[in-house]
């Protein structure tokens, strides 16, 4: 792994953040308000030391400059998008730097288009309809296993072409990577089902590589670059991001939807009067909400950043949840507005390595609130049966949740 320097660098500010601790969201927001109101770059000792940027700009600066905060690995077994040292398989093109990055993004980015995304609307639609009937009779419903978790795995994983039977293992591995403390039984229980999952996906880019067909794991598997194959480890390492990301996140967004809507009367009932607005208020979700709250570079060449002199190798934590809380930028931040516009806030990224499948997203995210203000226009959220993720430092979410209502 990259060696960090534990010592304060002249000029640093400390802080005592560690965005690995277990703490709960409203816990980790005012910790980081707190450290972007006082120093928006800071320096902790956690991990061997690393930077925290906490400020609006200084976040969006940094992820749009490539050439200083590299997303390149330095270590071939431990992510570069993750702070702690953790042991992952590749996801390009997120840990890559230009020129490499371009061809790798240029291999995804047709197929999570916005046009791409549109197609793919009917069966959004079809799986939260189904997703959702099934629990209409019960008149009580667990967000996450019935409905958050289950969706975006579906249309994801339909999508790519792997097998039906293979959906729920795959989304309930990566919910529980996160939903659990790590070294708990749950989480060593996903560590090895992902490990499995990396299997399966070798498995997928071997066969279209034997055998090609007409689908997005086939254009993977038999990339080509200059003319040249693209090595399978790469291939791999894509459509590891691609499921991956199609799973999680969009899971996490549309449970922190229900549960704000069902805490927060006067916003659904907003929505119901103005169905129209879902399409705003999708970006005050991401910006309360954002699913993936924090991001990791590498500093590649010394570098002066907002008077903090910053060393070749030195980890830095961008935090997409503390800019997206920033007075400077958003008016009135902490106060969910249903109707707030403009919205530029930082939830998928910044720069080249913004997230491409935020189109796609953004679809689920409106089809599985809107389906459901339809279907179940009045519910409460039973908060004793509330759980959210043991730590929301890097990511959020809920381990599990439920709703109850009149049965249809």
């Amino acid at each position: 792994m990259t060696e960090n320097h534990d010592a304060q660098p002249p000029g640093g500010v400390y802080t005592h953040f560690n965005y690995a601790a277990a703490h709960d969201d409203r816990s980790c927001n005012e910790e980081l308000d707190s450290l972007r109101s006082s120093c928006p770059v800071g320096w902790s000792r956690h991990f061997g030391g690393h930077w925290v940027v906490t400020g609006y700009d200084q976040v969006t600066s940094a992820f749009r400059d490539w050439k200083n905060f590299s997303s390149a690995r330095r270590d071939p077994e431990y992510s570069a998008m993750i702070l702690a040292p953790m042991k992952a398989q590749r996801l390009d093109p997120e840990e890559m730097d230009p020129p490499e990055w371009r061809h790798y993004r240029n291999l995804v980015g047709p197929d999570l288009s916005p046009a791409s995304a549109r197609r793919l609307l009917p069966r959004i639609e079809y799986w939260t309809a189904r997703y959702l009937d099934q629990v209409l009779t019960r008149g009580r419903m667990n967000v996450i296993e019935d409905f958050a978790n289950p969706l975006p795995a579906a249309v994801a994983l339909e999508w790519l072409g792997f097998p039906r039977e293979e959906w729920k293992t795959i989304a309930q591995t990566y919910h529980d990577l996160l939903g659990y403390p790590v070294g708990s039984a749950e989480f060593e229980a996903a560590y090895e089902s992902q490990q499995w999952i990396y299997r399966r996906v070798r498995e997928e880019i071997q066969r279209r590589r034997a055998e090609p067909g007409d689908d997005v794991i086939t254009r993977i598997a038999v990339g080509e670059i200059d003319g040249e194959l693209i090595p399978e480890e790469r291939a791999e390492a894509v459509l590891n991001l691609l499921v991956g990301g199609g799973v999680e996140t969009s899971a996490s967004l549309i449970a922190a939807g229900i549960l704000h809507l069902g805490r927060n009367p006067d916003d659904r009932r907003r929505l119901l009067d103005e169905p129209g607005l879902l399409e705003i208020a999708t970006e005050e979700f991401l910006r309360m909400y954002p699913p993936a709250r924090s991001h990791s570079r590498t500093v590649a060449t010394g570098i002066e950043f907002e008077g903090c002199p910053m060393r070749p190798g030195d980890r830095v934590l961008l935090s997409e949840a503390a800019a997206n809380r920033d007075p400077a930028q958003f008016d009135d931040p902490l106060t969910f507005r249903i109707d707030r516009f403009p919205n530029r806030h930082l939830s998928f990224g910044s720069g080249i390595h913004r997230c491409p499948g935020s189109h796609l997203a953004r679809l689920e995210f409106q089809v599985a609130i809107r389906q459901l203000l339809e279907k179940i226009p009045d519910y409460s959220v039973v908060e004793d049966e509330v759980v959210a993720y043991p730590n929301w430092g890097g990511f959020g979410g809920w381990q599990t949740a439920v709703i109850e209502f009149e049965p249809v």
